[in-house]
């Protein structure tokens, strides 16, 4: 069952992985990293900016215009 999702699903399973993982570390990469005590703003925006390119990987699958 879990090899017949689609490969945007794993790529969006692993984004969030990834997400987590700098949640936990406080660091976030973009451009350059992006310490959360120190940047906090930039951290955050990053975060998010992570957050909706792996949402995106999930409602790919069902996009009208594919």
């Amino acid at each position: 069952m879990l090899l017949n999702l689609p490969w945007s699903y794993w790529l969006g399973f692993g984004l969030l992985l990834w997400l987590f993982y700098d949640l936990m570390r406080g660091v976030a990469y973009l451009w350059q990293p992006y310490i959360r005590e120190l940047q906090p703003y930039m951290y955050w925006l990053t975060m998010l900016i992570w957050a909706l390119v792996a949402v995106s990987c999930f409602v790919y699958p069902h996009w009208p215009y594919a």
